[in-house]
């Protein structure tokens, strides 16, 4: 594979299976203007146990399919029945089990969350099996077609969601909406897929992906309680409105950065493996990657910061209480943006394990920060915390991802240099501009957003217009 080729596919597949982000954090912010605050952080106290069982029941198969290049049709056929029973079981478990999982939720009603929880349990199964279904794609890095199915699931979650919301399904309309959202996506990866499993299931196939798929389930599950392990002390110390907050700033900034991770994680992954062989190559389109990912995420952070009042002011009716949480986390996403592409070096080069190791130590470090400062300094405390850690964190993790592919990092530092420029010149436009915005909250983030685009544009001509060509000629093939 010629780096040229390279770099368009990897491109052109983050911008194709990214397309359909947008419209989910439109659909999410309709929920948070419309729906009570408290029931938003009940939904995503939910929805923070439903993916972790959701990853459980995965397995690590899909990823495992992708790494292992010799894997045939029988393997994806173990691999998806065993996804499909693994995910019933625990479906199951839990539609058995809600009433007793409710009650051990400290400070919560039963009543209320019982059907939240039961409601979303259905994500599981499909969520379970449709990794095995994306491997079929992700193996030939057929981003298209993949982005063609995930868009038909976002569409089926807005129309879904904002037809609930109108028969006044309050609450359950984000659940319903939720699980719609997972069967497209699975019939979608299915149809442009063209592969249906065979009816057989072979123990030396199982051998082949499941010690790596195990690996990866381990890390993913560390790290998916690491994202998250905020949530585990905001909802029990300070109840179901500060997780309402936190998780709308959550929203806007980290969220995105963990979906564009998988994202990269998808499109980089099978193409990094596919080259892992030769470093050269592979520094190259790391670094690649990591200035692009920088070059359109941190600008846009550095307008939320500035503008963060004006952002709240439209989605929620009293949101005072969120204007720090989202620009703290906000910061913490500029230094996570960096390192975006770390996982993707890991498993490219068969360190699963060292992405596991890497999990667990995260959170021996954040577990005892987060329990002083939610209890001294509540919300904003925990918000600082994470804003902290990040960059120890990038430190460490792009240190082990240097060494496997011999990376030095002056390199990486002069790769962000324009970037950083690009964000200076956005952030300190937005903050002149900020004090004569006028008083009226849609007048006001209108004209934000104006003043965004042309500082965005105005930047990308003075600082970084030979990147951005760069990156557009990779997108079209050029």
């Amino acid at each position: 594979m010629d780096e040229t080729s390279l770099a368009t596919r990897t491109i052109r597949g983050t911008l194709w299976t990214g397309s359909a982000f947008a419209l989910q954090i439109v659909t999410t912010l309709v929920f948070y203007h419309i729906l009570v605050i408290d029931d938003m952080g009940l939904f995503q106290w939910c929805l923070f146990i439903v993916m972790f069982l959701a990853l459980l029941s995965d397995l690590g198969l899909g990823s495992a399919l992708v790494q292992k290049r010799e894997a045939q049709d029988t393997h994806f056929d173990s691999a998806f029945w065993l996804c499909l029973v693994t995910g019933i079981g625990v479906t199951a478990a839990v539609m058995w089990n809600v009433e007793m999982i409710c009650h051990l939720t400290p400070g919560v009603d039963a009543e209320q969350m019982g059907p939240i929880l039961s409601g979303m349990a259905w994500i599981v199964p499909f969520a379970a099996v449709s990794g095995i279904f994306r491997a079929k794609l992700q193996r030939e890095l057929h981003w298209r077609s993949m982005a063609g199915a995930e868009i038909a699931s976002s569409v089926g979650h807005a129309v879904s969601a904002f037809g609930l919301l109108a028969l006044d399904f309050g609450i359950l309309s984000a659940v319903y909406s939720a699980v719609i959202r997972e069967v497209v996506l699975l019939i979608g990866l299915g149809v442009v897929g063209r592969w249906r499993p065979g009816f057989s299931v072979s123990r030396q196939g199982l051998a082949l992906v499941l010690t790596f798929g195990l690996n990866l389930t381990g890390s993913r599950c560390i790290n998916y309680i690491n994202s998250n392990l905020a949530r585990l002390f905001i909802f029990p110390v300070l109840g179901p409105e500060a997780l309402g907050y936190y998780s709308f700033a959550y929203q806007l900034t980290l969220m995105p950065l963990v979906r564009i991770s998988t994202i990269i994680t998808r499109v980089f992954f099978p193409t990094f493996s596919a080259i892992q062989e030769d470093d050269a190559l592979l520094r190259r389109a790391y670094v690649r990657a990591t200035q692009a990912v920088a070059l359109v995420y941190w600008p846009t952070l550095a307008a939320v910061i500035v503008f963060a009042p004006q952002i709240i002011s439209v989605v929620l009716e009293n949101g005072d209480q969120a204007l720090w949480p989202l620009r703290l986390l906000a910061l913490a996403t500029v230094v996570k943006a960096v390192g975006a592409s770390v996982g993707s070096i890991f498993l490219a080069k068969g360190r699963a394990s060292w992405a596991l190791y890497w999990s667990g130590f995260s959170i021996v470090v954040l577990l005892p920060s987060l329990y002083v400062t939610v209890h001294r300094f509540g919300l904003i405390g925990v918000c600082l915390v994470i804003a902290a850690t990040a960059a120890l964190f990038l430190l460490l993790s792009q240190h082990l991802a240097n060494y496997l592919i011999r990376l030095p990092w002056r390199t990486c530092l002069a790769a962000l240099g324009r970037p950083a420029l690009l964000s200076l010149w956005v952030g300190t436009l937005s903050w002149l501009a900020s004090p004569w915005l006028p008083s009226a909250p849609a007048a006001a983030s209108i004209i934000a957003g104006v003043i965004v685009v042309i500082a965005g544009i105005s930047g990308l001509r003075l600082w970084t217009w030979d990147l951005f060509s760069g990156i557009w000629a990779s997108a079209r093939g050029r």
